[in-house]
């Protein structure tokens, strides 16, 4: 890694910091843009971010215990809020120096979002809202967190990157290899980043697509991604027995469809956290 010259990491920005549902067991320690950081649910089941070192004696916080007022150290019981204030000090009365720094928070749509920056930059507006993942009623769904050991932007070039779709991915989601080479391309900037259209017309359906939908002749299908900066990309494919106007309406009942987001929060240069959801008719 250290051969490649990599961007600096974006600190004003909302990351993902945890999937809602890891904070239900305790704390946990993550590494985000360097730093060590303790994510917690409060008594009242508020989400909180702080770092994750005891202003007392330096122990990590994520060594302790979420109480009702907040974040317990497990080594002499200071408690700390959500703001970072120390609420709790044990035989000693609380003081404003005990303070640990916080981090903006919010939760939504299952995530824990984390900004690292400037606190008064954090402008929720800048969440991605890619919702599908509420919709587990209507569609199979599937979810992941992994740790990866290389730069985050490997990981947004590699989904942005459609040209080793029909190398690798043969046994899933490829198909054709010249059928992704000839395949029909528009690319549009966004405010934020970029969004491109493939269109395969005719083309003989993958693997995936047959075993999930059964089809039998060809397909008119479908991939669209769109990169939200600097750490989103959302996905959306498909396909529909050719000639039966899925390129006019892809939405239209019958056929395949799949809704995918990643999201690549970064631990270090070297190092990030890939959150996954996958959803498929």
């Amino acid at each position: 890694m250290s051969d490649f010259a990599m961007e600096p990491l974006v600190h004003d920005a909302w990351y993902i910091g945890a999937w809602s549902h890891e904070l239900d067991e305790g704390p946990i320690a993550r590494r985000i843009l360097g730093e060590d950081v303790v994510l917690f649910r409060s008594g009242d089941g508020t989400a909180a971010a702080l770092e994750d070192r005891c202003s007392h004696r330096g122990v990590k916080l994520s060594l302790g215990a979420a109480v009702e007022q907040g974040l317990q150290c497990g080594y002499h019981g200071l408690v700390f809020d959500g703001s970072g204030a120390c609420v709790v000090n044990p035989g000693e009365r609380t003081s404003p120096t005990f303070c640990v720094r916080a981090f903006p928070v919010v939760e939504r749509q299952h995530f824990v979002w984390i900004w690292m920056g400037d606190p008064a930059l954090a402008d929720t507006g800048l969440i991605v809202d890619f919702a599908w993942h509420d919709r587990t009623d209507e569609w199979n769904f599937h979810y992941a967190r992994y740790d990866i050991a290389a730069n985050y932007m490997f990981m947004i070039d590699n989904l942005m990157d459609l040209t080793h779709l029909g190398y690798v991915h043969t046994s899933t989601i490829g198909g054709h290899p010249g059928e992704h080479d000839d395949a029909e391309l528009t690319t549009t900037r966004t405010a934020r980043g970029a969004r491109y259209v493939r269109w395969m017309m005719e083309s003989t359906p993958p693997p995936s697509f047959v075993k999930v939908a059964g089809f039998e002749g060809k397909v008119d299908r479908w991939q669209e991604f769109e990169y939200v900066a600097p750490a989103s990309v959302l996905q959306w494919g498909g396909g529909h027995d050719s000639g039966t106007g899925g390129r006019e309406n892809r939405e239209k009942p019958g056929g395949m469809a799949v809704r995918l987001f990643h999201h690549a929060t970064p631990a270090d240069d070297e190092n990030f956290h890939y959150f996954f959801w996958r959803l498929y008719t």
